[in-house]
């Protein structure tokens, strides 16, 4: 399989030096290595531990071959005219092999390995609300460059979105036009990932429903109103929650901190207010769907509650 297109053309590759030719001859100075080289060939596929036979494009009936700027290739080669097939692909293999003639350069084509690294991908994705639009995140080798595309809910295809790295993961957001947060989910999302380091092409699909990713943003407008020996406590969904309430209901979590520093728990669900004993130091609330199994938002700020204040000065 050879590639051809946006992900081709900017990987981190192995360095280009001048290098002695397959078959003795000596090609020109050749540009520094660069550890980011925008690609300006194509890219070849092939299996690990299969031959692979790469082909010059050109009418000379007499070339040499090099492979990655160095003098001894890493790899079984056997040179036949203007193929040359590389016998029993493996990682030390791949790079770029460039054919030449008398010192001039002919063609070049890059060769990685499919299929070595899609077990470790770890792929996370996470929607905020049910209104169609979500991130994923996942793992991958340092030199990799990736792009993602979406099967949207009416079974189309979506347009391939390039992703970024931060923090040691590789990240892509999405929006799906056409998801009715008012009804059933009957078909599955599915994500495409496309990816190419220097040595490899990573190609790896994950399906779920939208669902069964959604992490409500936290609870917002928490506030404390102390009314005789008790609190009263009120918040508001988060911002980016659909409406109407009564529709897209939430489960709340009020976590307080008890005098000796133990901790409770509190559920509300359906309701933005409730009652605590005025011993409370501190709240912070979150939320989730009460209707199916998402994880937790992320918890608020801890709310004081001014306990520790009342005590002092009851007992002056």
């Amino acid at each position: 399989m050879v590639l051809d297109g946006p992900l081709t053309r900017c990987v981190r590759t192995r360095g280009h030096q001048p290098h002695s030719g397959i078959g003795g001859e000596l090609p020109p100075p050749g540009p520094s290595s660069d550890p980011r080289l925008c690609l300006s060939s194509p890219v070849q596929v092939g299996k690990l531990n299969g031959d692979v036979v790469v082909k010059c494009s050109t009418a000379e009936q007499r070339v040499t071959w090099t492979q990655n700027g160095e003098p001894e290739p890493m790899a079984e080669l056997v040179a036949e005219g203007r193929a040359l097939t590389i016998v029993g692909l493996d990682l030390p293999a791949a790079g770029n092999y460039s054919c030449w003639a008398g010192g001039v350069l002919l063609d070049s084509i890059y060769v990685v390995v499919s299929g070595t690294r899609e077990e470790g991908m770890n792929v996370s994705c996470q929607a905020e609300s049910y209104r169609g639009s979500f991130r994923c995140s996942w793992a991958g080798p340092r030199s990799a460059v990736f792009r993602a595309r979406l099967t949207l809910s009416d079974g189309s295809l979506g347009e391939w979105v390039p992703a970024s790295r931060r923090r040691g993961r590789f990240n892509a957001s999405f929006v799906d036009p056409f998801f009715c947060p008012f009804a059933e989910e009957l078909r599955p999302l599915r994500l495409q990932l496309e990816g190419l380091s220097d040595t490899s092409y990573i190609n790896f699909s994950s399906q779920f429903f939208i669902r069964d990713i959604v992490r409500p943003d936290p609870p917002q407008e928490l506030f404390v109103q102390r009314l005789g020996e008790h609190l009263h406590l009120a918040w508001a969904p988060p911002a980016s929650w659909p409406l109407p309430r009564s529709y897209f209901a939430l489960l709340y979590r009020l976590q307080y901190e008890l005098p000796n520093g133990t901790q409770a728990d509190k559920y509300v669900e359906g309701e933005e207010e409730t009652w605590l004993w005025d011993s409370v130091q501190q709240v912070r609330i979150s939320c989730r769907d009460p209707y199916t199994s998402p994880a937790w938002s992320p918890w608020s700020p801890w709310h004081g509650t001014g306990a520790a204040q009342q005590r002092r000065l009851r007992g002056l």
